[in-house]
């Protein structure tokens, strides 16, 4: 399954989870997991600064489940 994981754009807040202009005006796209075959995942940043995001950044997936992926330490880790 894949999934694409954004931050929040400094000093945005959410109002709507389901209004998806709102979130695309909002977020940052950071990585993006996808499935490689039998049953292994990779991942890949989307911006070439967020790997050197503080670990404890939320990460919002936002086209699918978080499966776990909460923080860009949690990115990091898959990554490795």
């Amino acid at each position: 399954m894949s999934t694409t994981f954004g931050v929040l754009k400094l000093g945005q807040k959410i109002v709507d989870v389901n209004d998806f202009d709102e979130l695309k005006e909002k977020i940052i796209e950071v990585a993006f997991r996808y499935n490689i075959g039998n049953g292994v995942t990779s991942i890949v940043w989307k911006n070439d600064l967020a790997e050197f995001l503080p670990d404890d950044t939320k990460v919002i997936a936002l086209d699918n489940t978080a499966q776990g992926v909460f923080t860009i330490k949690d990115l990091k880790a898959l990554i490795k």
